[in-house]
This record gives structure tokens, sequence and C-alpha cells, in this order.
């Protein structure tokens, strides 16, 4: 709950509408570097984001697809889906996203101010460097 309204919080603050935001989420798994989707907190987090109106894509090239979908009704697309997006929240510190380039991360957004919620801290270095709205735990 507290990551949802902070995303919120952070989306208004950015003159962002909540209601239909695009938000993408990095990670679905339990723990890093590990298919286990259960007991993740994530879907916790896109369970709050509902009720603001927004339906997260959700991307975890880790996770055991049909394992999210079964237990939490959630689709994962593939990471290149995740584009033109408000907001970011780096959910899970996989390898694979600790490894992103600058590029990539970037890639993510659309123009305008960039909202990157990093739970992990994983992308810290490099987005306190930029032009974002950076938030972490």
């Amino acid at each position: 709950k507290y990551v949802s309204e902070s995303l919120v919080k952070a989306l208004i603050a950015e003159d962002i509408p909540v209601r239909g935001a695009k938000v993408g989420i990095l990670g679905m798994t339990f723990k890093e570097n590990c298919p286990d989707t259960r007991n993740s907190k994530v879907a916790d987090i896109i369970d709050e984001l509902s009720e603001y109106g927004i339906t997260p894509l959700v991307a975890d090239p880790v996770a055991d697809a049909a394992e999210a979908k079964r237990l939490y009704g959630v689709s994962l697309c593939n990471m290149d889906q995740i584009r033109e997006m408000d907001a970011v929240v780096v959910a899970v510190a996989h390898n694979v996203f600790k490894e992103l380039s600058g590029e990539q991360v970037n890639a993510f957004f659309k123009g305008g101010r960039r909202v990157l919620f990093d739970l992990k801290g994983i992308l810290g270095e490099y987005a306190e460097a930029r032009d974002y709205r950076y938030w972490r735990l």
C-alpha cells in the first residue's frame, strides 16, 4: 500500500493523470533471480494500483509466467513491451535488471518527466544522475 500510494503521489506531483497512467513493473517474483512467484508482494502493489484506475504492465523474464497467471491472474509481458510509460517500478533486483543500460532505462518512458521507483535501489547511481523523479525504499 505504501509503495502504491507513494507512486500515485509522485504521478500527481508530475502532473500526470493517475487514472489510466501507463505504469510498468519490472519483477514479479518473491526474490531475485528465482522463478517462484508464491508470496510475492508485487501482487499487492498491482492490486493497490488497480484501485486508482491503473493497470500496470508487468515484465519478469525470470518468473514462472504460468504460476503468476494461476496465482494472481497476472499476465506477464515481454520487456520490450515496457515502452511509453509514465512510471516504472523496479520491484525485484534480478541481475537482468541490474544490467540494464541507460539507453534501455530511458526507452521505458515517454517524453517529459520520468517517474522511476526502484524498490531495491539497483539503479540509484544511474537514475540520480538523470532527470528522473527517483524514489526508493
